[in-house]
């Protein structure tokens, strides 16, 4: 279950979009950088009381609470109504990767979210944004290699069009929404190896936080006929449990803590690339699955 957090703690964003930040704020008429200014002119023989207007800056943090105190229940946080919704947040464990589509190659970013409502039923979180706005990986922390899915270009236009246009032959909202969720967990599959449930072994994956506080405008959301999909998904996917999913563009992604960021770093080609010189650093050291105990 997708639970709000806000700590004013040593919180760091992994995820920042300040266009889309600001544009939200427009939206729901909230003023992110306007503030009353209260000033007081003391003169003989009376006193002159002033009030006027100024412009405020606000750290991130701040912008992002404001915003979530205006959005109140419209950014769900247990997925327990019925869809669609038009924002979404949360916090738990986290997966990036980069999207390879046809007009965003290696410059987009695609982050993966499990959570549950509280029924039990699984919710697969799906959002897609542009690379330029992470920060904590590179596009060259990953393996450029491996499967890439025929949908790319049709979920680039569900972005494109915020979910309004559909003209691909993924023709009906499930379908696309099925196509988003094989693109986060089988995208850089390699012919013959074991990935399941293992991101670090396929290529374009980046690396995961296992406490991450998110927010994201939503575009499409679907529940699954189960009659339809349950048998599909388990042989495609290995997956049985799909219920809903949920397809945005995330406003910001901010872990909660200093340590629980984890860079796969290049995967099975990390040695090729060390001796290209590329250097590594003790914060993006090769990743092992005996270093997460979430990645088992």
């Amino acid at each position: 279950m997708a639970r709000r957090a806000a700590q004013p703690g040593a919180g760091r964003y992994l995820y920042w979009s300040e266009r889309r930040v600001r544009a939200v704020a427009e939206e729901i008429g909230l003023a992110l950088e306007r503030g009353w200014q209260w000033s007081f002119t003391l003169s003989l023989p009376m006193t002159q009381f002033q009030i006027g207007e100024r412009t405020r800056c606000q750290n991130r943090f701040r912008m992002a609470q404001r915003i979530l105190r205006r959005l109140g229940p419209l950014a769900v946080t247990t997925f327990d109504g019925p869809p669609p919704v038009s924002y979404a947040q949360g916090t738990g464990h986290v997966e990036f990767a980069e999207f390879v589509g046809t007009y965003a190659t290696n410059k987009a970013v695609l982050c993966h979210i499990r959570t549950r409502c509280h029924e039990g039923r699984t919710v697969d979180v799906v959002l897609f944004g542009s690379m330029e706005h992470v920060e904590g990986f590179r596009p060259g922390d990953a393996n450029d290699d491996g499967w890439v899915s025929s949908a790319a270009p049709a979920i680039e236009e569900l972005l494109r069009s915020r979910g309004t246009e559909n003209t691909w032959q993924w023709d009906d909202d499930q379908s696309r929404a099925v196509e988003a969720l094989k693109i986060a967990i089988r995208q850089g599959e390699q012919r013959g190896g074991e990935h399941d449930r293992r991101p670090w072994t396929r290529g374009y994956t980046l690396g995961h936080d296992r406490q991450a506080q998110w927010c994201a405008e939503v575009y499409a959301d679907v529940v699954l006929d189960d009659s339809r999909w349950a048998n599909d998904l388990a042989a495609d996917l290995g997956l049985n449990d799909v219920h809903r999913i949920v397809i945005g563009a995330p406003l910001w992604i901010r872990a909660l803590r200093t340590d629980t960021l984890v860079r796969y770093q290049g995967g099975s080609n990390s040695r090729i690339r060390r001796l290209l010189g590329r250097r590594r650093s003790a914060a993006s050291m090769n990743y092992s699955p005996l270093s997460d105990s979430r990645a088992e």
